[in-house]
C-alpha cells in the first residue's frame, strides 16, 4: 500500500487503487474538498448542457401534461429554462451532499465498536471520495445528451439513477424511488468496504454488512412507505 501523493493523484487511485487513495485521505481529510467540488462541477456541466439542446416548447408541453394537477399559473411561472435549469442543479447539489453527511454519519456510528477511532470529519471526507464516480453517471448522461437524435425529458436523461433506464413520468408513484436509486450503487458499496477495510480493524463480513447495509434498508424501507401511503 502506498498512499496517494497529492489530491490529483487521490482522484486517479480511487478507481486504480481506493486503499491507497483512503490511506492518503486518513491523514490528509482536506483533499475531500477536491472530489466534492468535482461532483458539483458535473451537476451545473449536465444539466447546462441539457438545457443547451432540448426544444423547450416540447418539454413545456410535456411537463404540462404530467403536471396537469398543478394550477396554470403557477405552470407558466416555474416552467422556464431558468427556473428548471436552477431546480435540477439545487436538486442535484442537494441530494448528492445530503447523501455525503448521511454516508459519513452512518460510518461514524457502524464503527464505533472498532478499535482505531475516526472523527464524523475523517468519514465525511471518505464519503466524498466514495460518491465520486457519479461523475462518470455525469458523463454518460452527457453522452445521452449530445447523441440522442430526440428530446428527452430530464429525468431519462439522467444516467445517475435508475430512472434513467425505467423513464418513469413525473407523475408515476415510484418515480421519487426511481430517481432516488443510483445505478451506480454497487460501485459505492464497493469503495465504501474498501475505506472501512483501510480504516478499521473489522473482518471481512462485518466491512461487507456495514457498506451494503444503508442501500438495502433504502430498498426496503421506500417501496414500504410508498405501498402503504
Amino acid at each position: 500500500m502506498t498512499p496517494s501523493k497529492n489530491p490529483l493523484i487521490a482522484l486517479w487511485d480511487l478507481f486504480r487503487s481506493p486503499i491507497d487513495c483512503f490511506a492518503a485521505v486518513h491523514e490528509r481529510p482536506k483533499w475531500a474538498i477536491l472530489p466534492y467540488l468535482v461532483i458539483l462541477l458535473g451537476s451545473f456541466i449536465l444539466w447546462g448542457t441539457y438545457f443547451d439542446h432540448v426544444n423547450m416548447a416540447w418539454l413545456q408541453q410535456e411537463l404540462t401534461v404530467q403536471l396537469s394537477n398543478v394550477e396554470q399559473d403557477v405552470q407558466e411561472a416555474w416552467l422556464t429554462k431558468e427556473v428548471l435549469l436552477a431546480g435540477e442543479v439545487f436538486s442535484d447539489i442537494l441530494g448528492r451532499t445530503a447523501c455525503i453527511f448521511v454516508l459519513a454519519l452512518w460510518l461514524n456510528l457502524a464503527t464505533k465498536a472498532n478499535s482505531y477511532q475516526h472523527s464524523f470529519g475523517k468519514w465525511l471526507a471518505a464519503s466524498c471520495f466514495i460518491m465520486l464516480p457519479a461523475i462518470i453517471g455525469d458523463v454518460a448522461s452527457y453522452t445521452n445528451i449530445m447523441f440522442n437524435p430526440s428530446d428527452i425529458l430530464p429525468n431519462a436523461a439522467d444516467l445517475n439513477s435508475l430512472n434513467g433506464l425505467l423513464k418513469l413520468p413525473l407523475n408515476h408513484p415510484w418515480s421519487p424511488f426511481a430517481t432516488t436509486i443510483p445505478l451506480l450503487a454497487p460501485w459505492y458499496i464497493a469503495l465504501t468496504y474498501a475505506a472501512v477495510g483501510a480504516w478499521t480493524d473489522f473482518d471481512r463480513a462485518k466491512a461487507i454488512i456495514i457498506a451494503i447495509l444503508p442501500w438495502i434498508l433504502t430498498l426496503i424501507i421506500w417501496p414500504i412507505m410508498i405501498i402503504t401511503a
